[in-house]
């Protein structure tokens, strides 16, 4: 038996649930694929595996088209479908604002028809905000090796229940947790190709824990701009990663992160007069402004869909792939 028939041999005996799409498509493998969150992992069968919080989640759909149904379930606890709804953001009506960003933008639908149903996802504010201080500079395979070695060497273990085989080399674990980073060992992170990177995760951790408990994700109910303020006026956090946090992890589905390619697309669409301008603070709000008043309150969700279409590994979600 092959690996693929073997894996759907495991699929069919699962306990898997099933949420519909049809009508509100989602797209698993190109939302997982498109540069939010760096620790899903896609076996050959086409499962999708990832951790959120303490939990990991297994995650396929039956068809190659968005409004196929999507099967999940959750270990060690099973069936948790309160955080795979959450976490995949599965409530937002996407052809609703599908309508309103053509009328936008017309160039839109192309990206639209390319990766129908793909979704920002809302992420644990820890590991979001830990995670993109990896990103800049970085490639996405990079990123994704550095976080996953960080996982593994201070987050706790996930088992997986008695019998379900793990479909990769190395076990699940939770992301570490701010207390665990605080006391990491320099040398490691650079050796796990965090590099320079290293003292700034150390030094973000022990100012963290300064702060009130949960305060990362009380920011979830504060202002964008309040938000964005307390963010950049932590060391080595600029107006990029926290857009990037705010949008994937603290429910600011307005805040566009401008990067190279969404510089490129605003000006190519938007404002043609700044292309030779330099990405200075005042061109990057100006930027960033150009997507929110263009795509209104889910400017975030919009800009994914024209960013990940820029990316060469996003031919591999094309239609028919």
């Amino acid at each position: 038996m092959g690996l693929r028939a073997e894996r759907n041999s495991l699929i069919q005996e699962q306990d898997w649930n099933r949420e519909e799409c049809a009508g509100n498509p989602f797209h698993l493998s190109a939302t997982l694929a498109s540069g939010q969150s760096f620790r899903w992992r896609q076996e050959a069968s086409g499962i999708w595996w990832g951790v959120v919080g303490e939990t990991v989640i297994a995650a396929r759909q039956a068809g190659s088209e968005p409004e196929s149904p999507l099967y999940w379930q959750t270990y060690p606890e099973p069936n948790r479908r309160d955080l795979v709804r959450d976490y995949f953001h599965l409530d937002v009506d996407l052809p609703a604002l599908y309508a309103d960003w053509i009328a936008a933008e017309p160039q839109m639908e192309a990206a639209i028809a390319a990766f129908r149903g793909l979704r920002i996802l809302r992420q644990p504010p820890v590991e979001c905000f830990f995670a993109f201080q990896c990103a800049t500079c970085n490639t996405v395979i990079k990123i994704e090796r550095s976080v996953r070695k960080l996982a593994q060497r201070y987050g706790a273990l996930l088992p997986l229940p008695p019998g379900q085989p793990y479909p990769f080399s190395a076990p699940f674990h939770a992301f570490p947790t701010i207390e665990a980073l605080a006391e990491a060992d320099e040398k490691a992170l650079r050796a796990d190709l965090w590099g320079y990177r290293a003292p700034r995760v150390i030094a973000l951790a022990r100012h963290l824990q300064t702060l009130p408990p949960d305060w990362l994700l009380s920011l979830r109910a504060r202002p964008t701009a309040e938000v964005q303020a307390e963010l950049v006026a932590l060391h080595g956090i600029g107006a990029k990663i926290a857009d990037c946090i705010s949008l994937f992890a603290l429910d600011k589905d307005e805040v566009a992160p401008i990067d190279t390619h969404t510089r490129q697309i605003a000006v190519r669409l938007f404002r043609p007069d700044l292309a030779n301008a330099s990405l200075t603070p005042r061109i990057y709000t100006a930027l960033r402004d150009e997507y929110h008043t263009r795509f209104g309150d889910y400017a975030g969700w919009a800009q994914q869909y024209l960013f990940f279409a820029e990316l060469r590994r996003a031919a591999d979600y094309l239609p028919g792939t």
